[in-house]
């Protein structure tokens, strides 16, 4: 009976908990299906968040691929994943750069480190290929290791790099053009340096610059770079000829993509150098409204040349036109100015002549004078001489300054220093200038030569009458626009009738007249220890 009893309790006790277990395999399921649930609404929502993701993801197995999301697919071209599934991911690689890709993944694979980004080119379904920079991750998954890329289609910022480097090599390129314009004035070299730069940086077989000659309107190939440049060079072309003469009449810019389909094309130059050219690229060369000639381009191939090329070029044919022009009137100042130089010296020469055959007329005249009025003869032909031999001096001070202003005090000296050249051997009159850096127009210089030669003349013969030394002291000074220009000597100093300008002999009536009509200036006679004459008039620039 005990027996029967325990084995009862033992059946109830084992069946409790069988209950038990029961209980418990009833929650594991709940719990399992709880997982199970929330596995599946991650699932679909990474599904979600990778399949709307703009970059292209793409995951393989043992280099198959297995996912790719709609990016993935739009970036390379494809219409589902059915069509990537179970193809290797080199295929979507360009072919040049495959073996690059593959050794990645081999080093990858033995536990090398490698950069786990970088560029490389992509190769569509269509086989068009692109730019595009990839990121690789290794994963585990619970049935096994995957690799997943990430994708980034570069081709705007390719473009966008390429078109910054474009327009900074374009910037550097109107520098270096620039520096040149602004560094000389050669011709020649303006042109050179034009052509090098724009036939290098459009990659042409060769490049000229043809200027008109504006007597005739042709156009002259000034300058040419390229095969048989030797024979192009200094060509003429007839108004209107050829492409480049089309240009020039019209002021246009063109691009011909084939001159041999182009009647505009001037054949003779192909006949002539043998070359054959297909592309033309001309620009005309303008300063202000006028052309004043054509930048050309050309190039063996067809449609060589394009609308970026033009747009690229025709900034340095506008700088090119300025700097073209500079050099062309630099040139004919070079021409005019050596011109000048020759008809001064001719000037010069002839006017030193002049005044040479001048002093030996007077000289004849004074020998040939009758001796009854040979002392007055002699007196006024004496002047005459001194005269002319001052002009003689400041003509010679003017020469060696082309005909500049002269600085007034090295005048005076001059011209004071040949009067006294007249002195008797045993008279003695020595002179001081006080240095001044007031200048004087070549008019003026003239007429104050006619006046400090009259007035060392007059110290001359009225100081060293009962004397045998006298001194000439000259100051010189700048009053506003007013230039003072004092002579005194140590004399017996002017009469009376003189200071009051009521008698007036004929050296100072002359410096009268020269003052007042020509320099339009003031005169002042006074005594101070000797006589002093003060000029004053307007300074010219």
């Amino acid at each position: 009976m005990k027996d029967r009893e325990k084995t009862k309790g033992q059946l109830i006790s084992e069946l409790i908990e069988a209950r038990r277990q029961i209980a418990r395999l009833k929650t594991t399921d709940i719990q399992r299906n709880q997982v199970e649930k929330a596995l599946i609404q991650s699932e679909e929502r990474f599904r979600l968040l990778v399949g709307h993701c703009p970059l292209g993801i793409g995951m393989s197995r043992h280099g198959k691929t297995v996912y790719a999301n709609q990016a993935y697919l739009d970036m390379f071209g494809y219409e589902d994943l059915a069509e990537l599934q179970g193809t290797s991911l080199l295929n979507q690689i360009a072919p040049q750069c495959r073996s690059e890709i593959a050794e990645r993944v081999r080093k990858r694979a033995r536990g090398e480190i490698i950069p786990s980004a970088y560029e490389t080119i992509g190769q569509r379904k269509d086989g068009s290929l692109f730019p595009f920079l990839i990121e690789v991750v290794r994963i585990l998954l619970p049935d096994g290791p995957a690799t997943v890329g990430f994708f980034i289609d570069i081709t705007e910022r390719r473009r966008a790099a390429e078109s910054l480097w474009r327009r900074n090599r374009e910037l550097a390129l109107l520098n270096r053009v620039s520096q040149t314009f602004t560094s000389t004035l050669d011709l020649d070299q303006v042109l050179v340096t034009v052509l090098e730069e724009v036939r290098r940086l459009l990659s042409a077989v060769g490049c000229s610059i043809w200027l008109i000659d504006r007597e005739t309107d042709e156009l002259i190939c000034q300058q040419v770079i390229g095969p048989q440049h030797e024979i192009v060079r200094g060509w003429r072309l007839e108004p209107g000829q050829g492409i480049a003469g089309w240009v020039v009449r019209h002021g246009e810019s063109l691009i011909v993509p084939d001159v041999q389909a182009d009647e505009r094309d001037y054949k003779g130059v192909v006949r002539r150098t043998g070359l054959p050219l297909r592309s033309i690229l001309s620009i005309p060369l303008r300063v202000k409204d006028d052309v004043i000639g054509v930048l050309q381009v050309v190039d063996t191939e067809v449609n060589h040349f394009s609308t970026g090329d033009l747009k690229l070029v025709e900034p340095i044919a506008a700088s090119a036109a300025i700097a073209i022009e500079n050099a062309q009137l630099y040139k004919q100042a070079q021409r005019d100015a050596e011109m000048r130089a020759i008809l001064l010296r001719e000037v010069n020469h002839r006017v030193k002549n002049n005044l040479s055959a001048i002093i030996g007329l007077l000289y004849a005249e004074r020998r040939r004078a009758s001796p009854e009025n040979r002392p007055t003869c002699q007196i006024l032909i004496d002047e005459l001489i001194n005269r002319v031999h001052g002009l003689v001096t400041a003509h010679n001070l003017l020469s060696a300054s082309k005909w500049g202003p002269l600085q007034l005090s090295n005048l005076a000296d001059h011209v004071i220093h040949t009067s006294l050249q007249t002195l008797p051997c045993d008279k003695q009159m020595s002179a001081e200038t006080t240095p001044s850096p007031v200048q004087v127009t070549p008019d003026q210089a003239h007429n104050l030569t006619l006046v400090i030669n009259e007035l060392a003349t007059n110290t001359i013969k009225y100081t060293l009458r009962e004397r045998d030394a006298g001194h000439i002291a000259v100051h010189i000074s700048l009053e506003g626009d007013t230039v003072q220009f004092e002579f005194r000597d140590d004399g017996p100093g002017y009469p009376q009738e003189v200071l009051s300008l009521e008698h007036c002999g004929v050296g100072l009536d002359l410096i009268q007249n020269i003052v007042h009509r020509n320099l339009r200036g003031e005169l002042s006679l006074q005594n101070d220890r000797g006589a002093v004459t003060t000029i004053r008039f307007k300074a010219e620039t």
